[in-house]
C-alpha cells in the first residue's frame, strides 16, 4: 500500500484516527457512508426548484461542493451490471454539510428516508462482506478522476465463489444495487411510480375497449358470484365440461369466434345510445366556435342486425347533424388545418346562432337524439322539447376523439354534459385505438380510419368527424374481437413484432436522413462567400424564415418559423407595441395616483382649422378603435350561453367612462389651454380629453 500524504482526511466530520490512513486501508468499524454521487445530486432530487436552487448556489455550484474537501473511500460493488468501484464519503461529513445548510439558510434538511432512498446511507456491519477502503481527499489539487485512477483493480479471492451463496453476501449485493440506484438522477422509487402510472393508464385503455365491446353485444358481461367448476367436486363429470365452458365465457376467458354475418351474440349492455360530439374552433383564436357535429347510434337499432364486414352494416345506422355558427360564418380554417365547413357528407348543414347552440345541443341528447323530430315520432319528443308524453330516460354514452377538448368547448358554449344524470361513461377513440394496437402515443382520426380501411372524406368538418369517430369506435371494437389479440400472444412474439416495426421505422428514417445529407453535402465547392451577421438575427428579405437569438454567451439558439410572413407579422406587432408605448406618458392625479394617458403632441394652428380632426376623434372615442364606430358587447341568455354582438355603443356610455378620470385631468387641460398661444399654433387634444 502507498501513502498519499496530501490526501489524508482532515476537516469537519472526520475522525482523528483517519488522519494517518493509507490508500487501500479498511475503514473504521461502525462507520456509515454515503455515495458521493448521490450526495452531489441530493438537493436536486429531494427539494422543490426554489429551495434546490438556493442550496445549490450556496453549497454546490461553482466548485463549492468539491472545495469542502471530502474524504473519499471506495468499494468494489461486485455487480455484473457495474464493474466500476463506488466512491463513498463518511456520513459524518454529510451531516456536517447538512448542519451548515441549517445554520446559513435556515432550512430543515436531513437524510432521505430509507424506504424512499435505501442506498443513500450505508452501513457495512455484516461480517464477511467487503468493506470500504480509504482512497484520499478530494480538493482543488486532486480531481475526482485523479483519485479514481489510484484505485487498485479488484482481485478475486478464493472464497468468492463460496460466499456467493451466503445470505450476507446476497444482502451486500442488494445494498450495492441500492447504492448505485441512489447515484442516478431519478430514484428507483420515482421510476417505479412512473411505471406504475403507465401500467395503470394502459390497463384503463384496455378495460375501456372491453366495456365498449360489452355495450355493442360482442363481449359478455362477467357474471358475479360464478365460481370455477374445477373447484367444486359436487359437479358430475358429464356436466363438468359444459359448466367449465359457461364459466370461461362468463369470465371472458374463452370467447367464441365472432361471426359477422350473425346478429350480436350477447346482450347489449345497458341498452345505451352512443352520442359523439365534435367541435371545431377558429384556428387563430380558439374562442370563436365555428362548427358543431353530433352523431348518434342507438343500440336498439342493432338488436337483430348483423354487423357485417368490419361493422359496415352497423355504421349505416349512425345519424349525424352538422351545425354552423352564424356569427362565425366569415371565419375559415386554412393555415393549420384544411377547413371544409361547407362539405358535410351526411346530410345538410344547419345554421344556428351561438345563442341557440345550448338548446340545439340539448335536443340532440333527447329522443330522437340527432335525428329530426318527425324521424321518430313514436318517442313523443320534439326538437324543442315540448312533448305530449315523456319518453323513458335512456342510458347515454358520450364518444369523442380526444373527448376532453370537446367537453371543454361545450362548456364554453354554455352546455355542460356532466350535468346529465343518464350519461354513464365517456369513451375516447384515441384510447380505444391504443388498447387495440398496444401503442403508447395518440393517433389522429385519419390514421385510425386508414388502419381500419375506412375512407374518411373531408375531415375537420365537425359533422364528418363526429360520424367517422363513431365509425372508428365500431371498427376498433369488432377488429379487436376478430383479429388475434395481442394479449394472448407470447411475450417473445410481441417483442419480435414490435422490434421489427421499430427497426423498419428507424431504417426508413435513416434512409431519409442519408438522402437529405447527400443532397446537402455535395462534392466540390469552396463554401461560397462569407455569410453576414444578419443570418443570426431577423431574416433579411432573402432570408429563409429562420430566426436566431444570441444568449449572451457567444452561442446562438436557432428557432425555426413557418416562414418569413410570420416573422414579419411578429416584427410588425412588436414595432406597433413599442410605438404605442412611446406615445403614452404617466401623470399623477390629485389623489397621488399614477395614470397612463396618451402624450399630447403640439400641432400648427392652420392644421386645426383645415382638418376636422376633433369630429373624427369624437367618432373614434365612441367606437372600438378600428374605425367602424362599433364596440363588442357580451350578452348572456337564460341558459348561460355567451353571445357576442356587434352594436354601436351609445355616446353617453363612452362619455361616462371618460368622466371617471380624476380631477387631475382638469388641471392638465388648463395647462394645455395656456399652450394654445405658443408659436406652434396650438395643441392637438387626445380623444380621452376631448370626450371629457
Amino acid at each position: 500500500m502507498s501513502r498519499l500524504t496530501s490526501s489524508t482526511p482532515t476537516g469537519p466530520g472526520v475522525d482523528s484516527k483517519q488522519s494517518a490512513a493509507y490508500i487501500g486501508q479498511t475503514a473504521l468499524k461502525d462507520t456509515k457512508f454515503c455515495p458521493l454521487a448521490a450526495v452531489s445530486k441530493w438537493p436536486y432530487k429531494f427539494f422543490v426548484h426554489q429551495d434546490s436552487e438556493t442550496i445549490s448556489k450556496a453549497f454546490f455550484a461553482a466548485g463549492k461542493f468539491r472545495m469542502r474537501g471530502w474524504t473519499l473511500y471506495y468499494i468494489h460493488t461486485l455487480l455484473s451490471s457495474s464493474n466500476k468501484p463506488l466512491i463513498l464519503v463518511p456520513a459524518t461529513e454529510v451531516q456536517a454539510l447538512f448542519d451548515d445548510i441549517k445554520e446559513k439558510l435556515r432550512l430543515v434538511v436531513y437524510f432521505p428516508k430509507p424506504e424512499r432512498e435505501p442506498g443513500f446511507l450505508l452501513s457495512f456491519d455484516e461480517p464477511g462482506i467487503p468493506q470500504p477502503q480509504y482512497l484520499g481527499r478530494l480538493d482543488l489539487q486532486h480531481s475526482l478522476d485523479d483519485m479514481e485512477a489510484l484505485i487498485p483493480p479488484y482481485k478475486p479471492v478464493d472464497h468468492d465463489a463460496q460466499r456467493s451463496d451466503d445470505r450476507s453476501f446476497a444482502a451486500f449485493k442488494e445494498k450495492m444495487e441500492d447504492a448505485v440506484e441512489a447515484t442516478r438522477q431519478k430514484s428507483k422509487h420515482q421510476r417505479d411510480k412512473k411505471k406504475k402510472e403507465r401500467i395503470g393508464a394502459k390497463q384503463g385503455w384496455c378495460e375501456q375497449l372491453k366495456r365498449t365491446q360489452c355495450y355493442l353485444g360482442i363481449r359478455p358481461r362477467a357474471e358475479p358470484g360464478l365460481s370455477d367448476p374445477l373447484q367444486d367436486p359436487s359437479i358430475p363429470q358429464r356436466e363438468l365440461e359444459r359448466a367449465l365452458r359457461r364459466y370461461h365465457i362468463s369470465q371472458c376467458l374463452d370467447l367464441p369466434s365472432l361471426v359477422l354475418s350473425d346478429a350480436a351474440p350477447f346482450r347489449f349492455q345497458d341498452d345505451a345510445v352512443f352520442i359523439c360530439v365534435d367541435v371545431e374552433a377558429y384556428e387563430k383564436e380558439h374562442r370563436p366556435i365555428t362548427e358543431i357535429g353530433i352523431s348518434t347510434l342507438d343500440t336498439k337499432d342493432l338488436a337483430a342486425l348483423p354487423p357485417g364486414e368490419g361493422g359496415c352494416a352497423w355504421m349505416k345506422k349512425i345519424r349525424s347533424r352538422h351545425f354552423r355558427i352564424k356569427e362565425a360564418a366569415h371565419l375559415h380554417n386554412s393555415e393549420f388545418v384544411a377547413g371544409c365547413a361547407d362539405r358535410f357528407e351526411f346530410g345538410e348543414s344547419e345554421w344556428i346562432s351561438i345563442k341557440e347552440a345550448p338548446q340545439v345541443i340539448a335536443s340532440c341528447f333527447r329522443p330522437p337524439y340527432s335525428g329530426q323530430a318527425d324521424d321518430n315520432a313514436e318517442n313523443g319528443s320534439l326538437l324543442n322539447g315540448d312533448a305530449t308524453s315523456s319518453p323513458p330516460k335512456r342510458n347515454l354514452i358520450l364518444v369523442g376523439h380526444d373527448i376532453k377538448m370537446d367537453i371543454d368547448y361545450l362548456r364554453k358554449i354554455g352546455y355542460d354534459v356532466s350535468n346529465l344524470s343518464n350519461i354513464i361513461e365517456a369513451l375516447d377513440t384515441v384510447d380505444l385505438y391504443r388498447a387495440w394496437k398496444h401503442h403508447q402515443n395518440p393517433s389522429k382520426l385519419g390514421t385510425i380510419l386508414c388502419d381500419l380501411e375506412l375512407v374518411g372524406w373531408n375531415l375537420h368538418n365537425a359533422g364528418n368527424d363526429a360520424a367517422y369517430t363513431l365509425q372508428a369506435l365500431i371498427g376498433i371494437a369488432i377488429a379487436a374481437r376478430t383479429s388475434a389479440s395481442l394479449s394472448t400472444n407470447s411475450t417473445s412474439s410481441y417483442i419480435t413484432s414490435r422490434t421489427q416495426d421499430l427497426e423498419r421505422e428507424a431504417r426508413d428514417r435513416a434512409k431519409e436522413e442519408a438522402a437529405e445529407w447527400a443532397a446537402a453535402d455535395v462534392e466540390g465547392g469552396d463554401g461560397g462567400p462569407p455569410q453576414p451577421l444578419e443570418r443570426f438575427g431577423w431574416p433579411t428579405e432573402e432570408g429563409d424564415g429562420v430566426m436566431a437569438k444570441s444568449n449572451g454567451m457567444g452561442k446562438v439558439n436557432v428557432k425555426n418559423f413557418a416562414g418569413k410572413e410570420k416573422v414579419e407579422e411578429r416584427r410588425k406587432v412588436e414595432e406597433k407595441r413599442k410605438k404605442e408605448a412611446k406615445d403614452m406618458e404617466v401623470i399623477m392625479t390629485s389623489r397621488g395616483e399614477r395614470l397612463t394617458v396618451k402624450k399630447i403632441e403640439p400641432v400648427r394652428k392652420e392644421e386645426i382649422v383645415s382638418e376636422p380632426w376633433v369630429e373624427e376623434e369624437e367618432q373614434v372615442a365612441v367606437g372600438n378603435g378600428n374605425g367602424n364606430g362599433l364596440k363588442k358587447e357580451v350578452k348572456v341568455d337564460e341558459e348561460g350561453a355567451g353571445v357576442e354582438d356587434a352594436a354601436p355603443k351609445p355616446e353617453e356610455d363612452a362619455k361616462s367612462e371618460v368622466q371617471s378620470f380624476d380631477d387631475g385631468i382638469t388641471s392638465r387641460l388648463a395647462l394645455l389651454e395656456e399652450k394654445k398661444g405658443d408659436d406652434d399654433g396650438g395643441v392637438k387634444l387626445p380623444k380621452e380629453l376631448i370626450a371629457a
